[in-house]
């Protein structure tokens, strides 16, 4: 696995519950130099909650994994909603 894998999938999961909080639809995921920033649009958030979530998995760290399945789940409620409205 890649040698940052740890700390971007961390800040994936971080970004994505901070955003949920905040009702922010495109958290930074990375501030890559002063000019430019990492973005994770909520059309994503999903997709990318669910490779977090084969990362955990294979790295078998089963807590993570479980808090993974609940914002996802809280993220498809949000979702949901939000497309109803």
């Amino acid at each position: 696995m890649h040698a940052n894998a740890l700390d971007i999938n961390l800040r994936i999961l971080d970004a994505i519950e901070t955003a949920l909080l905040t009702y922010e639809i495109d958290p930074v995921i990375a501030y890559l130099n002063e000019d430019y920033e990492l973005r994770l649009d909520r059309t994503e958030w999903i997709n990318n909650l669910e490779h977090v979530l084969e990362y955990f998995e294979a790295i078998e760290d089963y807590n993570k994994c479980t808090a993974v399945v609940t914002l996802l789940n809280k993220v498809k409620t949000f979702l949901g909603k939000d497309l109803v409205n």
